[in-house]
C-alpha cells in the first residue's frame, strides 16, 4: 500500500515538472525577452525572441526573400542600433552574438556554403548577446530599447536588468521603450 502511494506521489510530481518544463521552453510570438546585467563598465544584454518576432517565420528560409530578410534581420541587429545606452556612460557596442538555426550559412545561400542539409525547425528562436564598453559606467541609468522600430510584428519586450542598483524588471513597448535602474 505504501509503495502504490509512493509511486503514485511520483507520477504526480513527474507530471507536473514535466508540465513546468514544457511551459519554460514555450514561446508567444510578439513576445520577446530581454536580460541586463550591469558589472562595472560592461553592460551586457541577452535577448532572446520567436522568429516569428523579427522575420514572420520560424523555419528555415524557403526562397531569396525570405533569405534576405533573415540577413536584414541580423544587419539590424548587429548595427548597434537596436539598444541605446544612457548617453552620458559614453557605452561603445564591443561585441554582438546571434545564434538560430535560420542562420546558417548554407541557409542564406551564402557563396562557397555547401547546399542545405539542416532546416531550422518550426518554432525556432534567436539568441543574441550584445557586450558594451561604458567610459562613464557611473552615469549609466538605462537603455533605450528600439528594437520596435525595426521589427513591427514585436509587440512586448519583458525585460530584467540586474546591476549595482540591484534589480529591476519592465514590460516595454513600442510606446514604453525606456529601461531605467
Amino acid at each position: 500500500m505504501i509503495v502504490r502511494i509512493a509511486l503514485a506521489v511520483l507520477v504526480l510530481v513527474g507530471a507536473v515538472a514535466s508540465q513546468a518544463a514544457l511551459a519554460a521552453s514555450a514561446h508567444s510570438h510578439g513576445v520577446a525577452k530581454l536580460e541586463v546585467a550591469v558589472d562595472g563598465p560592461t553592460l551586457t544584454l541577452r535577448l532572446e525572441s520567436p522568429l516569428d518576432s523579427l522575420v514572420g517565420f520560424e523555419r528555415a528560409p524557403r526562397n531569396d526573400a525570405e533569405r534576405a530578410q533573415v540577413r536584414a534581420m541580423a544587419q539590424a541587429l548587429r548595427a548597434g542600433n537596436a539598444f541605446v545606452p544612457t548617453a552620458a556612460a559614453r557605452c561603445r557596442l564591443e561585441r554582438v552574438a546571434l545564434t538560430s538555426p535560420v542562420l546558417a550559412p548554407d541557409l542564406l545561400g551564402e557563396a562557397g556554403a555547401p547546399a542545405p542539409v539542416k532546416a531550422a525547425d518550426d518554432h525556432a528562436e534567436l539568441e543574441g548577446t550584445f557586450v558594451y564598453r561604458c567610459a562613464e559606467s557611473k552615469a549609466l541609468q538605462g537603455i533605450d530599447v528600439m528594437l520596435f522600430d525595426y521589427f513591427k510584428r514585436l509587440g512586448r519586450v519583458d525585460a530584467q536588468a540586474a546591476g549595482p542598483k540591484g534589480q529591476s524588471a519592465a514590460k516595454l513597448t513600442a510606446r514604453t521603450r525606456q529601461m531605467r535602474w
